[in-house]
């Protein structure tokens, strides 16, 4: 059964993917709008559906299907059939339900996990955003480094020691990014999410075109969304329509280069939930060829 939220958890679970999604690759597409109202009443529509519709039964010797899918939300498999009931209902773009294929009943499934991230280049950050990201961090430096000093007189002497250490690592930190920030024409500056580990859970299916040839496509299912404790806060639905007929046949089987990018930044500081990079400019020229 499909969990179901009163209007207050709604407007919760929205404001929490929003701040998610900063954390997330950037997308052309962009959510719709919907007034709380009218997003309770589909929600309730596509949620009661779900409830009646029968959910198809895996089995991994009869149906052309592999990888694993159980680090990821719920699936609930559909015989492509059903679809039709779904129509009044499949344009509602539903924060916590996915329908991955519909019209693209799935004759062959694999699902994995794909690393999702975002990298901005040097090309990408003009010189007026270069400096406001080293400021910010060396903020944030600061920041901490206050709030650090205020705490010493409070701790015990096993845990003053650390606390030192954790002031000279911050101020060392301080020390470089402000001596980047006297001469940012000096650096090329990159930033990026890619070091967060961000893995989705990704279905690639297989399906026919009405000319009778077959097509491959892929979408990410939805993760289980969780605060900063781990727990999880919102149990999200996977939905993929299945061609019943066609799954029981054998059909054709159809990021180092960023680990090595960036490793060409030899200074490196975690912000938040992305990384700084920045490398000296070798005569004066760029890297970007490298």
């Amino acid at each position: 059964m499909i969990m179901r939220y009163g209007l207050t958890d709604v407007l919760r679970i929205d404001e929490y993917n929003v701040k998610l999604l900063m954390d997330l690759p950037p997308s052309h597409s962009k959510s719709i709008h919907y007034e709380p109202q009218q997003y309770t009443r589909l929600f309730d529509q596509l949620t009661q559906l779900i409830d009646t519709v029968p959910k198809l039964s895996t089995d991994r010797n009869a149906w052309d299907i592999e990888g694993e899918w159980t680090a990821t939300g719920t699936i609930y498999f559909i015989d492509a059939r059903q679809q039709p009931l779904f129509e009044p209902i499949r344009d509602f773009d539903c924060r916590s339900i996915k329908l991955l294929n519909p019209d693209r009943p799935a004759v062959r499934m694999t699902f994995y996990k794909k690393h999702r991230y975002w990298l901005l280049k040097p090309k990408d950050l003009p010189l007026t955003e270069k400096i406001a990201q080293i400021e910010a961090y060396i903020q944030v430096l600061e920041n901490k480094s206050q709030l650090l000093t205020d705490k010493l007189g409070t701790l015990p002497a096993s845990r003053r020691a650390e606390a030192l250490a954790n002031l000279l690592t911050g101020q060392q930190q301080m020390d470089q990014w402000q001596g980047i920030l006297l001469a940012p024409h000096q650096y090329e500056l990159a930033l990026s999410n890619y070091g967060r580990q961000y893995f989705y859970v990704t279905l690639n299916y297989k399906y026919r075109l009405p000319t009778g040839d077959y097509t491959n496509e892929q979408e990410h299912l939805l993760n289980h969304q969780r605060d900063k404790h781990g727990l999880i806060t919102q149990l999200p639905y996977n939905l993929i329509f299945v061609d019943t007929h066609e799954i029981g046949r054998e059909h054709p089987y159809q990021n180092r280069e960023v680990e090595n990018y960036l490793a060409t930044f030899p200074i490196q500081s975690v912000l938040g939930k992305h990384t700084l990079y920045a490398r000296p400019r070798v005569d004066g020229a760029s890297q970007e060829g490298l």
